[in-house]
Formats: C-alpha cells, sequence, structure tokens
C-alpha cells in the first residue's frame, strides 16, 4: 500500500510550518500484501474493535470511494487525519503507529503500517495537522477497512473500523481482467519513474488472446509530449504518468500464437530508446535505464536544433515497422497477421516542422490502431509538489480546484492517414479500458 505523510498547513506562523519537516526519517511504510505487518504482532486489534478502552484522540478516517486507475485496477485511498496538538503532547520516547488492516469476504487481513518517531516531533507541531495517505488496489467485493493510532510509550490506542463496498465497473467491457488478482495490492512509495509503473505489484491481469491465426503485434509508445508547451518537463511527466501504465497494461496481453514486440520512440532525439522483441513480461529494469539515459522530462541544446526533424523520424519509423516483416524459415507456418498499435499523447510539432505522411500503401492483412491518450494541466495546489516525505496540502476549509482543461492539437495522426489507422481518443482509465477490449476483439476474431 501507497503511504504518504503530509503536514496540512494551518494559519501559524511560517517557521512552526518548517520544523515538521524532521518527520520524514520518522514515518516508513510496509507493504506486504495479503501477508501479516510484524508491526501488527502482540497488538490485539480485534478486541480493540470492541470498543474497550479507547483513548480520547482528535483524528479522524476517510475512506474514498473506489475508481478505476490509470493501471486498470480498482484504487481506494485511506487517509488518516492526526490533530496537531494529539502528536505535539506525545513529544519524547518511543513512535506513534499508524495501522491500517483490510479485511475481505473471506476473512484474510491485509495490514500496513507507518511510524513516526515521537523524539523528532519538534516545536510547531501543535499548529499541524498529520494527514498519512495509504493506497491500494481492490477486487470487487465488501470490506473492512480498521484503522488504528498506538502509543508505543503510554500504550494509549483508539481505533475506527469502516466498511467498504468495491463494485464491478456498470457494463464493463473487459470483465475477467481481474480474474486472478489478489483481493487487495498495497500501493508501496515510490518517485519517478517507478510511481508510475509499479514493478513491485505481483499481479497481472488477465487479458487473454484467442485469434483464429497467429498474429505479431508491434506496439509502439512516443515518449515525447507536444513541442509548444514551455513545461516540457512538467507536460512530459504528466503524460508519462497514464501513458506507462497503459504500456504496462497491453504488455500484459497472452494468448497462443501471439507475439508482441514493444518500443519507446524519443521524437525530440530522434531514437528508439527501449526495444523488447518478444514480450512475455516487459523488461522494467531495461526500460527505466533507457527513461534514465534519456533524460526523460528534458531536452537537450542539440536536441532542440533538430526537433525539426521529429516528425520525420516518426514517419520513418513507422513506415519501417509496417514496411518489415519478421523473417520466418522456409517452411515454417503461414506468415501471420500483423498489427500496429501506436500509444501517444497529442503531438504538436514545432512551426515550420515538415509533416510529409507516411509514403507507404498498407500490406493486406495489416491493420493500425492509434489510442491517443489526452493528459490535462490541473490546478496547483499550495504548497510543494508531491514527493515521497510530508509535504503540505490545502487548509480543512480550503477546497481543490477544478482541473483545466487545454485544448490539445495532434498533428501525429495527419503522418499516419494512408495507414488508415483506427483512431482511440481517450481521456480517462474508463476509455482506455473500453478502446483496448475493442482492440482485443478486433484481433481475436480477424
Amino acid at each position: 500500500m501507497k503511504a504518504d505523510v503530509r503536514l496540512l498547513r494551518l494559519p501559524t506562523p511560517r517557521t512552526a510550518v518548517f520544523a515538521l519537516l524532521a518527520l520524514a526519517g520518522g514515518a516508513r511504510a510496509f507493504a506486504q500484501p495479503g501477508l501479516s505487518d510484524p508491526a501488527f504482532a502482540g497488538i490485539p486489534l480485534d478486541r480493540w474493535l470492541s470498543g474497550a478502552d479507547q483513548a480520547r484522540m482528535r483524528w479522524s478516517v476517510t475512506v474514498s470511494h473506489p475508481r478505476l486507475s490509470a493501471h486498470q485496477r480498482l484504487q481506494s485511498d485511506v487517509e488518516i487525519r492526526l490533530d496537531g496538538a494529539e502528536l505535539a503532547r506525545r513529544r519524547g520516547e518511543g513512535q506513534l503507529l499508524i495501522l491500517l488492516q483490510i479485511s475481505d469476504q473471506q476473512g484474510r487481513v491485509y495490514q500496513n503500517h507507518m511510524a513516526i518517531e515521537l523524539a523528532k516531533v519538534e516545536e510547531g507541531a501543535a499548529k499541524q495537522d498529520v494527514l498519512s495517505t495509504f493506497s491500494a488496489f481492490l477486487t470487487p467485493g465488501d470490506y473492512r477497512v480498521a484503522a488504528a493510532l498506538y502509543d508505543t510509550t503510554t500504550r494509549e490506542y483508539c481505533v475506527k473500523q469502516e466498511k467498504l463496498e468495491v463494485a464491478p465497473l456498470r457494463n464493463d467491457p473487459l470483465p475477467d481482467a481481474w480474474r486472478d488478482l489478489p483481493a487487495v495490492e498495497f500501493l508501496p512509495p515510490a518517485d519517478q519513474p517507478d510511481c508510475w509503473y509499479l514493478p513491485t505489484i505481483a499481479g497481472r491481469l488477465h487479458l487473454p488472446l484467442k485469434p483464429p491465426n497467429p498474429v505479431e503485434i508491434e506496439l509502439v509508445m512516443n515518449l515525447t509530449p507536444s513541442e509548444a508547451p514551455s513545461h516540457v518537463s512538467e507536460t512530459q511527466s504528466r503524460n508519462l504518468s497514464v501513458l506507462i501504465p497503459a504500456f504496462k497494461v497491453i504488455s500484459e496481453l497472452d494468448g497462443s500464437g501471439t507475439r508482441l514486440g514493444a518500443e519507446l520512440l524519443d521524437l525530440s532525439r530522434q531514437r528508439v530508446t527501449f526495444r523488447q522483441d518478444d514480450v512475455r513480461v516487459l523488461d522494467w529494469a531495461a526500460l527505466k535505464r533507457s527513461l534514465a539515459a534519456g533524460g526523460a522530462g528534458t531536452i537537450d541544446l542539440q536536441s532542440l536544433e533538430r526537433r525539426r526533424e521529429s516528425a520525420n523520424f516518426f514517419v520513418g519509423e513507422i513506415g519501417r515497422l509496417v514496411g518489415t516483416p519478421q523473417d520466418r524459415p522456409l517452411g515454417s507456418a503461414p506468415k501471420p497477421r500483423r498489427v500496429l498499435l501506436i500509444l501517444s499523447s497529442p503531438v504538436e510539432f514545432e512551426h515550420g516542422v515538415d509533416l510529409e505522411k507516411i509514403a507507404l500503401a498498407l500490406p493486406p492483412d495489416y491493420r493500425v490502431y492509434y489510442i491517443r491518450y489526452h493528459s490535462f494541466r490541473p490546478s496547483p495546489l499550495p504548497g510543494p509538489s508531491p514527493g515521497r516525505g510530508p509535504r503540505y496540502g490545502p487548509r480543512r476549509d480550503e477546497p481543490l480546484e477544478r482541473p483545466r482543461v487545454y485544448v490539445q492539437l495532434d498533428q501525429l495522426e495527419s503522418t499516419l492517414k494512408p495507414l488508415a489507422p483506427r483512431l482511440f481518443d481517450v481521456d480517462t482509465p474508463e476509455q482506455f479500458r473500453k478502446a483496448l477490449a475493442t482492440v482485443l476483439a478486433e484481433i481475436s476474431t480477424q
């Protein structure tokens, strides 16, 4: 489960706000899906839940309504808010444990915790709220969510319990996708790019392909956002936060007689940064190295000087993939049908870029799909950008702003017209799920 601690700014002197940054070193997350957390050893949580001898603490628990994430998993967040005065009066020895347990319909428990070192609580703690956020993937079902605070020195505790109903998606286009997944998987804390891919999540989607004849699929993802916006790093990070989960989801396709090749294109630098010819399990280590080597979110001076060649590079690479079938030995099985699946955000090239279309007729039995995943820039929240440690959030009475919608132009589409791609415009995980279901159905029936 992803664990995150935030310090919420209240009307206090600025010096008091920064004093609590020392709490970052005392907050840790434990995540072992389906196993007991050792921090719970010796803690009679079931007896506590009966309501006996609880301490009075000012705190609250909020369980979010489950939503479909970019990873095509239902996700719920549990926020535990502790009044800063409660923390301040416990300064000294020991820890304040923040415990969370989720129980499924079969009685299995999934536990997680964070620990705040009370010796590191500094001046000004009373003027801050502490917000601990846990996140998890869940499959449809009924759950019991129990949260507890425990002072290891005074042995004071308090507990809260809520029911959580995780309903299946209405008219789910991929109803069996979660068939073999564990009921609960905790999201670990992670920085970029791991937070986009979630390499420690073991659950794999059930996405079978049953084509009547062998199929070779080429999955191509464009790393580079539009070149028009000035905040390239911010734009690319926002795009990759939805594109890499989608790339991972598609890589989990499974079908006899199906070969899946995957690659990443860096249009700014005109190069293929990652290539895996036969994907059984996506090689995240290699993909991650390619993102680091390519400097995801940055564009160097040489790339800026050459970016007028970006469109030509894209056209050339797509043309190469379409026009270069895989070599097969004589006497082998009939040549398989071929599918090109392009995944990208909308791309608006710099003014003056040559936008020539692909000069290539589409070969017989070749299908091209273009999933265009839009991402929008949200309004900024108070304080610095989110990170692994404490971060500031809005005051309790300060509403979150609605995301601002920006018009996104796409010039990749025009370069692909000779290939007659089937275009899917995707704004949400639900729309991506529907598009993916359509692609799988067409591949399996043609």
